[in-house]
């Protein structure tokens, strides 16, 4: 993933949040019950992080509030202000397992009867003033006219703005790890275009402490939920520029199998390892091949298309070691062809 793959993720999040603010501006009364996922929903599972992945998140969304482990509410609290829980998902985990026919409302009131069966006093009115504070929330963003000339960084300032109006300290406790996602991938941009005549070791540091200065409380469990192949593309990108300047394919490998081992361990390192050596070995027999291929059809351009063809393919098992391998070879090659 190099840094002009980040940018475009950037980009399509970007997209995708004005398009979950305009669904918010909809009318109140449409059936939430859909077939298809809420946008909210579709940002989780569509990785609203560059490197998060989503992975299990119907278990995590709804874990506060299942039968068997409904937390206290000084729990609920440090989890949503850690991260560990996302407030807005949870909402929605819960609004899908209200009936198809209820309406937003029946379906926020059954939210708040279940709160009420799940949660002793105090907990329960705490908890429920959180689900009515976001309830509120949205029927207030539904009725506000926002500004239409406006970039999206500065409309998400004015958006945020609207929340602490409506929410006060609470919006931080909902929005905050959404928030901290937008200005992580607003400073990614920047540092992307800051940082590419520094050192590799100093930028991948500085890219690190970007991103905990940024996430603050959230930076643990953002990182828990990261894709480890993701974020070792990442950095590798990040030192592409040094990776590029080593000549020798020997340093080259090792440079690989150092970073490697921080991201996948010692052994899936190897495995790495010899899955390239492997492929370069291939790509070297098929080198040789298409030479020996050429010398042949040259020297031997009498020969019939069947004679031909048999004593090529006796030099394709030849050089690439199995008949297997030879077929495979040739089916590819035809692939190729049909694209040009």
């Amino acid at each position: 993933m190099d840094f002009k793959k980040i940018i475009i993720i950037v980009v399509i999040f970007l997209i995708f949040f004005l398009g979950l603010l305009y669904f918010l501006k909809q009318d109140s009364t449409a059936n939430q019950s859909k077939q298809s996922l809420s946008p909210e929903e579709q940002m989780t599972m569509e990785r609203i992080s560059p490197l998060g992945t989503g992975e299990g998140f119907w278990d995590e969304a709804i874990s506060p509030f299942r039968e068997d482990k409904t937390k206290p509410y000084l729990e609920l609290l440090d989890d949503l202000k850690t991260g560990k829980i996302n407030f807005v998902w949870e909402v929605w985990a819960l609004r899908r397992k209200c009936k198809a026919e209820y309406t937003p409302d029946q379906c926020n009131a059954t939210i708040l009867a279940y709160i009420d069966a799940e949660y002793e006093s105090p907990d329960k009115e705490k908890v429920k003033d959180l689900f009515i504070s976001y309830f509120r929330y949205e029927e207030e963003y539904r009725k506000w006219e926002q500004p239409t000339d406006l970039s999206f960084v500065e409309l998400y300032e004015k958006i945020k703005a609207k929340r602490r109006d409506v929410l006060n300290d609470k919006a931080d406790l909902i929005f905050g790890m959404e928030e901290s996602q937008v200005s992580f991938l607003e400073g990614t941009q920047n540092f992307i275009k800051q940082s590419a005549n520094l050192p590799a070791e100093q930028r991948v540091k500085q890219f690190e402490d970007l991103k905990k200065k940024t996430y603050g409380t959230y930076y643990d469990s953002v990182v828990s939920r990261e894709d480890k192949f993701d974020h070792y593309q990442v950095e590798m990108s990040l030192r592409d520029k040094e990776f590029n300047a080593i000549t020798d394919p020997k340093e080259k490998e090792k440079y690989l199998n150092r970073i490697e081992i921080k991201y996948f361990g010692k052994e899936r390192a190897g495995s790495l390892a010899e899955e390239r050596s492997k492929e370069s070995k291939f790509k070297e027999s098929i080198s040789k091949y298409e030479l020996k291929e050429k010398d042949f059809l040259r020297e031997n351009a009498n020969l019939s298309a069947a004679e031909k063809e048999k004593k090529l393919k006796e030099l394709r098992i030849q050089f690439l070691g199995s008949e297997e391998e030879a077929d495979a070879y040739i089916r590819r090659k035809n692939i190729e062809e049909a694209g040009k």
